[in-house]
């Protein structure tokens, strides 16, 4: 039976993983969405405003590159504090329909699992 457990615990893990990773990016143009940012903001309100999608800066970083290169997100650096300068994030208009378009599917694909696991609990 504890072999059966690891197993069980270990597709939750990946699955976990797998549904951070498709959701993150959705998360991050919400965030910006609302203001401007840079990346440790961004760490910081997605561990508050949404703990299960609490991303590493490791994991942060490349995303926000990512999307930047897809012309989502543009940048620009702040040297308020030259010891420390801050690049800022903003959404673009694109990153603004991708917003939407993201929304949407998100809502979709929430409905229907929701319909699947409700008819799951009714076996």
């Amino acid at each position: 039976m504890e072999k059966s457990r690891k197993n069980v615990l270990e597709e939750i893990e990946r699955w976990s993983k797998e549904i951070k990773r498709g959701a993150a990016s959705l998360a991050i143009v919400a965030i910006l969405d609302e203001q401007t940012a840079y990346g440790y903001e961004i760490v910081k309100t997605l561990g508050e405003k949404a703990s299960f999608l609490q991303l590493e800066q490791g994991t942060v970083y490349p995303l926000l590159r990512r999307l930047e290169k897809r012309k989502l997100l543009a940048s620009e650096w702040n040297y308020d504090d030259p010891t420390k300068p801050k690049k800022y994030y903003k959404l673009t208009a694109d990153g603004k329909m991708a917003l939407q378009m993201m929304t949407e599917t998100w809502s979709v694909l929430s409905d229907e699992l929701k319909r699947l696991l409700e008819g799951a609990d009714a076996q």
